[in-house]
């Protein structure tokens, strides 16, 4: 018998066998390929074997590879199991996803570059072959959302990867279809949301939220959100998003003034998950008063009852993250209980206080509102008479927000774990930095560029703003108008979500060492110098 390639092995497998009992009871077989060969008849016999049955001579014989394959019953068995056995090897490369996790047949650059084909067709074949079924592992759900989720993030014609880089092309498109966008595109309406949550699951799907705590690191590490809203629902929803986890805990206060229609979008979006919730009073907010305090109280009270998670943070509608929900849990581990809270004694407005001396010895200190701190800095607060008696103080001086957090962290006499031990003055060392909020105040040490455009004093972010914000060590980033620039937006968007995905397949790591060495790490009530803990903070 002639060595059969695998093109004839193909053609094999799907003849129409057909077995005849010759005389000398030997059996044979007559296959009939799709397409005939020249000088075979439809019968798939040559001329000379016309009537289907070869003699007892004929039977001994093969055909050639042009002919009729006429082969004994057990050749026949062999070809059909070795073609069967080649073609499933040869499906199996189209049809399995590679090892990704391994991250054998491509690295993390070319997926944030683009560039990486097996990624792409990882995508496109996982999308479409894979099926949630009963005897999945967890990893290989989330790998499926994940996955399936990749298309949905990719922003169109602009290349976010080369933005971020600060390629001026790249920059400069992306600077124009936000343009562009600005006086065609229009925000999604509250109604809209109001409709599109009717189906939960659909929402959730369509919208793309990760609903999987997907590493054992973030799941065994939950956070606590308050956000302020007060108008732009999709804004506000693409925040939740983007920052959204099954472990977390997510508190929406909805201003008191805002409209009947962003109120009931807000509360249907709550409505779809079960960690997350309105706040349990409404405030009208007025700048430079005590409102703008009172509803980060509320979140926190409401959230305190709610679970033991690990660290609090405060956003408002108007802000993104600068880094992944799993590169979060990393840095507040690296702060071992540390708060990341702004102050300074430089830039205070004394006169806010006048001549009202502080209860407890307190020093007075301006801060910001926006602070990332850990869970017994908010039970002080919550059930504390010397925080008590500083809420009581600063009701009586202007602009209360920017002194009562701050002043509660740098007090150490007090001694709050994870408050700060030294000198209160923010900077840009590693000393005392603020990293809870990326801030442009055109203001030493907050003063960068701005592409963007300047309103109240502080800088409204944009496309041209990307590769500023590439590299930043902040946590979260304000702040931004999405009826503005959308672009800037979708594009962090879209490269949270390559990093959370490259993050999950063990493609890409996350150092910590600069957030470790921080001095309000090292020098923090409750710590050392040394950085030998003192007292055990319960993280």
């Amino acid at each position: 018998m002639q060595r059969l390639g695998c093109s004839m092995v193909l053609r094999t497998v799907f003849c129409f066998p057909k077995c005849l009992m010759t005389s000398g009871h030997k059996i044979v077989t007559v296959c009939f390929p799709r397409k005939l060969p020249s000088g075979v008849t439809k019968d798939g016999l040559s001329p000379q074997d016309k009537g289907g049955i070869t003699s007892s001579n004929t039977t001994k014989e093969v055909c050639s590879i042009a002919g009729a394959p006429i082969c004994k019953v057990k050749s026949c068995l062999i070809l059909l199991v070795l073609s069967c056995v080649i073609m499933l090897l040869t499906s199996l490369q189209y049809v399995i996803p590679t090892n990704i996790k391994q991250g054998a047949f491509f690295n993390s650059s070319d997926i944030f570059s683009g560039r990486s084909n097996s990624l792409k067709h990882i995508i496109s074949s996982s999308s479409s072959s894979l099926s949630l079924k009963p005897g999945k592992t967890q990893f290989e759900r989330d790998k499926e959302m994940i996955l399936r989720y990749s298309r949905l993030y990719k922003v169109p014609i602009v290349n976010c990867a080369n933005a971020f880089k600060g390629v001026k092309h790249a920059v400069a498109l992306g600077v124009q279809i936000a343009r562009d966008k600005k006086k065609k595109q229009k925000l999604l309406s509250s109604e809209h949301y109001i409709n599109l949550t009717k189906n939960c699951d659909q929402f959730q799907r369509t919208r793309g939220y990760i609903t999987s705590s997907l590493t054992k690191q973030e799941k065994e590490f939950p956070l606590a959100y308050s956000l302020i809203t007060y108008k732009d629902v999709e804004m506000v929803e693409k925040l939740l998003r983007i920052i959204y986890r099954p472990q977390n805990f997510y508190c929406i206060h909805a201003d008191l003034k805002a409209k009947p229609a962003f109120f009931e979008a807000v509360k249907s979006i709550s409505r779809c998950f079960p960690n997350v919730f309105l706040s349990s009073q409404r405030k009208s907010v007025q700048w430079g008063t005590f409102s703008v305090l009172e509803p980060e109280l509320i979140c926190m009270k409401d959230l305190y009852a709610r679970g033991r998670w690990k660290y609090f943070i405060n956003l408002t509608g108007q802000e993104m993250p600068l880094k992944t929900n799993y590169e979060l849990v990393q840095i507040l581990t690296a702060y071992k209980g540390a708060n990341d809270i702004e102050s300074t004694v430089k830039r205070a407005n004394k006169d806010r206080w006048k001549d009202l001396p502080p209860p407890s010895g307190m020093r007075p200190l301006k801060g910001s509102v926006h602070i990332v701190a850990n869970r017994d800095y908010v039970d002080y607060i919550l059930h504390n008479k010397t925080a008590a008696k500083l809420l009581d103080w600063v009701k009586k001086t202007v602009i209360p927000d920017e002194t009562f957090f701050t002043m509660l962290n740098h007090n150490p006499h007090l001694g709050i774990p994870g408050t700060y031990a030294g000198w209160p003055e923010t900077d840009k060392s590693r000393r005392k930095p603020f990293l809870a909020r990326f801030k442009n105040w055109g203001i030493e040490p907050f003063k960068f560029p701005c592409a963007g455009y300047w309103t109240r004093g502080i800088c409204i972010l944009s496309t041209g703003d990307l590769p500023l914000l590439s590299h930043r060590p902040e946590l979260f980033a304000n702040k931004f108008h999405l009826y503005e620039d959308r672009v800037v937006i979708d594009c962090l968007e879209e490269k949270l979500f390559n990093h959370t995905r490259d993050e999950f397949l063990g493609l890409r790591k996350f150092n910590t060492s600069f957030y470790k060495s921080l001095g309000f790490v090292q020098n923090q009530v409750g710590r050392n110098i040394a950085g030998k803990s003192n007292r055990t903070i319960p993280l």
